[in-house]
């Protein structure tokens, strides 16, 4: 993968090779896993809030999940306190699946990883709900859906 990265880099101009891409990691206290348009929120979020209101977030993004990336999750997050996960699937369990990967990759070395199950069925995941699981990662409070209604989940 990441040999094909890098020759459509020289080609198009755009380096690929990376199977993970991280973003404002160096200082960052809890630190969101998601793949895809996700990302875009979390950096927006990132841009918008934490520079004033004290927040050390940053991301990861995950560019390919199979095959999955763990050394390379697991050296980009050495330095976090927490990872708050942003899944936007169920596997099987009611987990999502990319928590239970990272969990997995990251087992051993005492950081916390709390899963999030988020914009489901095409829900909508605004700045304000990244904020608000910061805050539930910042409490040790995961491993849950976030924004569904109370009644989906019984």
């Amino acid at each position: 993968m990441p040999g094909q990265g890098r020759s459509s880099g020289k080609q198009f101009g755009r380096d690929y090779s990376a199977l993970v891409e991280g973003y404002r990691l160096e200082d960052a206290e809890t630190a969101f896993v998601a793949m895809g348009s996700i990302c875009g929120t979390v950096k927006g979020f990132h841009r918008r809030e934490c520079g004033h209101r004290g927040r050390s977030v940053g991301l990861l993004k995950i560019r390919c999940y199979r095959p999955f990336p763990g050394p390379e999750i697991a050296k980009a997050l050495s330095g976090v306190m927490r990872v708050a996960v942003l899944d936007k699937n169920i596997s099987l369990g009611s987990k999502g699946a990319v928590g239970l990967e990272v969990k997995d990759a990251l087992y051993g070395s005492g950081i916390p990883v709390y899963d999030y199950i988020v914009g489901l069925a095409g829900g909508d995941l605004r700045k304000s709900d990244i904020a608000a699981i910061a805050a539930l990662a910042e409490k040790g409070e995961g491993d849950r859906f976030y924004g569904l209604r109370q009644e989906v989940l019984r």
